[in-house]
């Protein structure tokens, strides 16, 4: 593949925060425990070597346990043996179990952490860096993850179950894995990855193991550790904040404060805290916990508990507690020897208001990075491309403006009537203030005249226009189908298509590619063009 890169702001497609962000603004300093850097990572891994309340062991035998007879393979086997050493530390990305995995950043996600710990490995001597996709197990949001689009259709899994997704059982996926296959193909990339699909999501299977599976057959050779949260071995390790957050309810102040500081500085805050910021969790049930005057209970009524009984359940059934978005990411910092955390721009822009729950419980924040963003381009499409005169640049453009770049390019004027305009409305603007020296009661008529002759001569453009495009008609709609292939229904492809449509073009040398480049300190937006 042919790899480029562009500036984050020419895709017109992020966030202010996310691109001033990328640019290293200073206002990001006090929400951030470390820059977004290589000089930022070596002070956060020179914080995590004496920070020692990380219990390595607790983390080394969840995941045996998490990985069952899969822990054998002799590669992953050491990945997880190294993690009791003090010279390993983490990098990690979150995300839920997509429906087979869902819209193709997933992937990136992932393979962008890979590209970042072989940065840090060659950087560092001596010290292990191990990429962990972080398992979003305990979501409940099933209309959000429940679908997926492969050759522009979209297949959704109608399973009418709630509760935690990762809990829930696969038997009725199968008609969902016929829809895939069938639109796979025979192709020897189609059948590789049906033969993978198969042997992940399986009908016995709950989705948090499908995906793992699948998952490690994808990123198992480049060392990938998959680390579920549901898992009661290390929630164990986080009831001293469960507990401090049942009776303190200290962190949703210092997150409501750290979003004032935010949108002083200009920025909208990405969450909303609770007073008590946790979930019970059980299979069915994520219902959020709140206070009543005898002890605690669920928020839509049902489980009641008293002060004493609930706090006991903290010690004993752990697993029942589920952080939500304010105190997930420490929980996973908590269990993780963790120095770097990759996430897209709502991510990064809500970590920033964690800095303070950080420094409350004790645990060093890691330097926040955005991911790395991906087009992909099939021959095709590059093809259509060069022949339609764009530029990679150029294909970020709304609909309508690369239009008038292509017409701009290919006929002698494209008139643009606006500056006339403007002139047009404050010469009736004068006339009209003239008029009201006389008669007042004629301002308002003469100012509707001006918008009756502007509209006029707006009509006049839009046929001058039309004229235009009528002579360049074949040229126009393969722009709108180009544009409507690489960015569906307005999107970035990466957040709308499966990472299988581009899979069965380039095959496993697509995925090397992107664990080689998606390294998200080159802040850059990627485009992977097909050879």
């Amino acid at each position: 593949m042919h790899i480029q890169t562009i500036p984050f702001e020419s895709t017109r497609s992020f966030s202010r925060l996310a691109i001033d962000y990328l640019a290293g603004k200073a206002v990001f300093n006090e929400f951030i425990q470390h820059p977004f850097s290589e000089a930022g990572v070596a002070a956060a891994l020179a914080e995590r070597q004496h920070f020692t309340a990380t219990d390595r062991e607790r983390l080394v035998k969840a995941l045996k346990n998490q990985y069952g007879e899969l822990a054998d393979e002799q590669q992953l086997a050491g990945q997880i043996e190294s993690l009791l050493s003090p010279d390993t530390y983490t990098v990690t990305t979150a995300h839920q179990p997509n429906l087979l995995t869902g819209p193709a950043y997933f992937i990136y996600k992932i393979a962008g952490t890979i590209a970042l710990s072989k940065r840090l490995a060659a950087a560092h001597p001596g010290k292990k860096f191990i990429p962990v996709y972080w398992m979003g197990a305990e979501d409940h949001d099933l209309e959000e993850l429940n679908h997926l689009h492969l050759f522009q259709q979209e297949i959704r899994w109608e399973n009418g179950l709630k509760g935690p997704v990762g809990r829930m059982k696969l038997d009725t996926l199968v008609p969902v894995l016929e829809q895939v296959f069938g639109l796979l193909g025979d192709k020897p990339e189609a059948l590789e990855l049906r033969r993978l699909l198969e042997n992940s999501f399986r009908s016995d299977y709950s989705w948090a193991q499908a995906t793992r599976l699948f998952v490690h057959a994808l990123f198992g050779k480049e060392g990938l550790v998959i680390v579920d949260g549901d898992d009661a071995i290390l929630k164990a390790g986080f009831s001293a904040v469960v507990r401090a957050e049942l009776l303190g309810q200290k962190a949703e102040g210092l997150v409501l404060e750290a979003g004032k500081k935010l949108e002083a500085a200009g920025y909208s805050a990405q969450i909303y805290p609770r007073p008590i910021n946790l979930f019970w969790l059980e299979d069915g049930v994520r219902e959020r916990i709140v206070s009543h005057d005898a002890g605690f209970q669920l928020v839509h009524g049902g489980k009641k508990w008293s002060r004493e009984e609930f706090l006991a359940l903290v010690e004993t059934h752990p697993e029942n507690f589920s952080p939500n978005v304010v105190l997930r990411p420490l929980y996973q910092e908590m269990c993780l020897p963790n120095v770097a955390f990759i996430g897209g721009g709502a991510e990064v822009a809500y970590w920033m208001l964690l800095k303070d729950v950080f420094k409350l419980h004790q645990v060093p924040m890691p330097v926040v990075m955005l991911r790395s963003s991906v087009q992909y381009i099939d021959r095709n499409s590059a093809g259509k491309m060069e022949k339609l005169g764009l530029s990679v640049e150029d294909i970020f453009q709304p609909t309508e403006e690369l239009i008038y770049t292509f017409l701009s390019r290919h006929e002698k004027e494209v008139y643009d009537m606006e500056p006339e305009l403007e002139k047009l409305r404050h010469w009736f603007d004068t006339l009209a203030a003239h008029i009201e020296m006389i008669d007042p009661s004629l301002k308002a008529a003469t100012l509707a005249e001006g918008k009756k002759v502007e509209g006029q001569l707006k009509g006049l453009e839009a046929r001058v226009r039309k004229s235009q495009k009528q002579r360049h008609e074949t040229e126009l709609n393969q722009i709108k189908q180009l544009k409507q292939k690489l960015f569906p229904d307005n999107h970035l492809q990466e957040r709308h298509d499966s990472f299988m449509n581009f899979y069965l073009a380039e095959g496993d040398s697509f995925m090397a590619e992107c664990c080689t480049e998606l390294d998200p300190l080159r802040k850059c937006f990627m485009v992977l063009q097909s050879a």
